[in-house]
């Protein structure tokens, strides 16, 4: 005996459609949340890997300890003896200017002192770094040393000023930030006043770089 498929009244197939049509309405908006949940999450996840990032890099740029020794010391004083010797003339040739007057044993002195290990270090991490650092100036008993480099260092060119804008521009199109390169040199980014005076006119024209020197919000966000 066969049974028949009962059939649809009219009145019900025009109700289905509707109700189809419904239906398909609720899935393109279904797919739509989808999409831009999805297109959140990825937001929300790169910018976690950023701050993991971050927190990882800020644990990294901090300078590894050194434990000097007697010959590592003598080592940094001589270099920075070279660079002293050179005299005014000598230093403007490479591209910096001294203030002139200065005791290099004055200085030597100070660095040697009891308590001021983290500046000798610093100082070392220089030299092995080839940046030639030089006793640039001095200000009640204080003396200022910085890297005059002779030519720029590959690790120092291409870079940013700082995180933010390391992010902005993306790790991959530089080559990291100043404000973490100083900071593993366990050193603070140069003054402005310092490198205006002292760092006019360097013989590599790539070299004189604005993201070595400290920037108040005001100038940073003006680039």
């Amino acid at each position: 005996e066969k049974t028949s498929t009962p059939s649809v009244s009219d009145e019900r197939k025009e109700e289905i459609r509707d109700e189809i049509l419904d239906l398909d309405e609720q899935e393109r908006s279904a797919m739509e949340a989808l999409g831009e949940a999805q297109e959140e999450l990825a937001r929300v996840q790169e910018e976690k890997r950023l701050l993991i990032q971050e927190l990882l890099e800020g644990e990294a740029a901090m300078p590894e300890a050194l434990e000097l020794t007697p010959e590592m010391v003598d080592e940094a004083i001589v270099a920075l003896k070279t660079e002293f010797d050179k005299g005014a003339e000598g230093a403007q040739e490479d591209g910096y200017i001294v203030q002139e007057g200065m005791d290099f044993a004055a200085a030597e002195t100070k660095l040697r002192a009891e308590g001021n290990e983290a500046a000798l270090a610093s100082l070392y991490r220089m030299v092995q770094a080839g940046s030639r650092p030089a006793v640039v100036c001095e200000e009640g008993g204080r003396f200022c040393i910085a890297e005059t480099f002779g030519q720029t260092l590959s690790e120092r060119a291409n870079c940013v000023y700082d995180r933010k804008a390391q992010k902005q521009v993306g790790r991959e199109n530089c080559n990291g930030n100043a404000v973490n390169q100083a900071q593993k040199m366990g050193v603070p980014l140069m003054e402005r006043r310092i490198a205006e005076a002292h760092m006019a006119a360097f013989p590599d024209s790539d070299q004189f770089c604005y993201d070595y020197i400290q920037a108040t919000e005001d100038k940073r966000e003006s680039g």
